[in-house]
């Protein structure tokens, strides 16, 4: 077998372990540093086990129905029965849970599959025994490609399908898939714009408006062929809900109450979750900061008003922020309040 690495807590001279039927009610992916804080001050009081506490208990037959806090990096896990309060009473380190969580979500036909291919490598370890060493592809294919598992293949594929989030059926149509997508709709998240001229001078966004659709026909023409169909989620990588969920994230400009702001239109199908929400976001900033951002800034527009000026989706002040119209509307809102207290 392969050699195991993982991390794990060991306890010392442990007289033994009393268990509970575990029930996850639900997976909480923790981004950033949301993880270790879980981690490493269990019974201080936390946002995300405050925000899904009232998931947690354990009933009358002694039931642990728990929340699983899963980081989005090791794939680590720690699972929680806060009884109510808003830190971990009962929790418990998991090791690799991510790894726990995708075998749950194997379906019988990945099984089977997974079965016969251990098959193949069992006929092949046999074989060696006998004295051969080397094995054709076409040998090992005529062993694999059968019709049973060709049946299995397609059923499973069938199977994933109908787990994904972003489509609403799939069947086996004689020899064929048909599958159909859930509808879309947009989530607009804005941010702050930086406006230089060419005199390495700031404009107020409140001038710059009247370029949007001249900045607007330069990201066009700055984008690359990948991301015709999907924009900038052409190049997210994580195998996630996200990547099922948000179809596609572009680029543009727009006026928001006088204002030029920057605007990622999302394609989005059903809802995001708080953590999905936060994880399109960290992406979208990584884009805005290091990624097609950097590139976009060192970029002259030619603008018929303001000359040839230089946008920039991000900065490294305390009020850049990346917010949906929701967000917006309640950050105006509550800007009276504060300046009263003021």
């Amino acid at each position: 077998m392969k050699r195991l690495h993982f991390n794990s807590t060991l306890n010392h001279k442990r007289d033994g372990y009393n268990t509970y039927y575990v029930s996850v009610e639900k997976v909480v992916t923790l981004y950033g540093n949301e993880f270790l804080r879980l981690k490493n001050d269990t019974l201080d009081d936390n946002y995300w086990i405050a925000r899904y506490h009232k998931l947690m208990r354990i009933d009358i037959n002694d039931i642990a129905h728990c929340v699983l806090f899963v980081d989005s990096e090791s794939g680590d896990g720690i699972l929680v029965d806060s009884e109510g309060a808003k830190y971990a009473r009962k929790s418990q380190f998991i090791p690799n849970a991510r790894a726990l969580i995708e075998n749950n979500e194997l379906t019988e036909a990945e099984r089977r599959i997974h079965e016969r291919l251990k098959e193949i490598a069992a006929y092949i370890a046999e074989k060696t025994r006998c004295g051969e060493i080397r094995f054709e592809p076409e040998e090992v294919l005529t062993k694999i490609i059968t019709d049973d598992l060709r049946s299995n293949i397609m059923q499973a594929v069938i199977e994933m399908l109908r787990e994904r989030d972003d489509i609403q059926s799939a069947e086996m149509i004689g020899q064929s898939v048909k599958a159909e997508a859930k509808p879309t709709h947009s989530l607009k998240l804005y941010c702050p714009l930086v406006v230089i001229n060419e005199d390495c001078d700031e404009i107020s966004c409140e001038f710059a408006v009247g370029c949007a659709d001249e900045i607007n026909e330069f990201i066009q023409e700055f984008s690359l062929p990948e991301e015709e169909r999907r924009g900038l989620m052409a190049y997210y990588d994580k195998e996630t809900s996200v990547c099922e969920k948000v179809y596609s994230a572009f680029p543009s400009v727009g006026e928001v109450n006088g204002e030029l702001m920057g605007i990622f239109d999302c394609q989005i199908s059903g809802e995001l979750t708080d953590s999905e929400l936060e994880e399109l976001r960290g992406y979208l900033k990584g884009q805005a900061s290091d990624g097609w951002g950097e590139g976009l800034e060192q970029r002259e527009i030619e603008t018929g008003k303001l000359g040839n000026i230089c946008v920039s989706f991000f900065n490294n002040g305390a009020s850049w922020s990346l917010q949906t119209e929701e967000e917006m509307e309640i950050s105006r809102n509550e800007e009276p309040e504060m300046n009263l207290k003021m």
